[in-house]
C-alpha cells in the first residue's frame, strides 16, 4: 500500500487602489555676502587689469547645493574713490564654478580674473572699492 503526503496552502489575495501623497519641499534661492576688500586675491584694478573676486554663497537649503553661475546682475558701483566715480569701468565675466555647499551651510568662491576695468574708468575711481550685483544659481548635488 502507498501512503503519500500531500502539502497544502492556502493564501488569500486582494488588491486595492487608492492615491499615496507626498510634498515636495521648495527650493529656498541662495544668498550671497561680500568677503571683505582684503580678500581680493590678486592685484588691485587699474584700467587695463583684471583681478580675483570674492564672494559667500550661502545656502539656506535642508540639501546640499552645487553652484552653477554667478554672473553679473546691475552696474557696478563705486564707495570711497578720490573723487567723482559714475562710470567705473568695472565689469564682471560670469563664472561656472561647480562649487558644492553643504545644506544649511556655506562657500567662499574666488573667481579668478572676474574683475576688470576699462580704460573709461573715470579717475576719480583710484582708491574707490566697487560693489558689483550678482546672480548665483545653484542646483541640488
Amino acid at each position: 500500500m502507498l501512503l503519500g503526503a500531500g502539502l497544502a496552502s492556502a493564501a488569500w489575495l486582494s488588491s486595492g487602489g487608492g492615491t499615496a501623497s507626498s510634498r515636495a519641499g521648495q527650493a529656498l534661492p541662495p544668498t550671497t555676502t561680500v568677503v571683505p576688500g582684503t580678500a581680493f586675491t590678486t592685484n588691485l584694478l587699474y584700467p587695463g587689469t583684471s583681478g580675483d573676486v570674492k564672494i559667500t554663497v550661502n545656502n539656506p537649503n535642508v540639501y546640499p547645493v552645487r553652484v552653477t553661475s554667478v554672473a553679473p546682475n546691475g552696474a557696478p558701483t563705486a564707495a570711497g574713490g578720490v573723487g567723482t566715480c559714475a562710470t567705473t569701468g568695472v565689469s564682471l565675466t560670469a563664472a561656472s564654478p561647480g562649487t558644492a555647499i553643504p545644506a544649511t551651510g556655506s562657500a567662499t568662491l574666488t573667481l579668478a580674473g572676474a574683475a576688470s576695468m576699462t580704460s573709461a574708468s573715470e579717475t576719480g575711481c583710484q582708491n574707490a572699492t566697487f560693489a558689483i550685483p550678482v546672480t548665483v544659481a545653484i542646483t541640488s548635488a
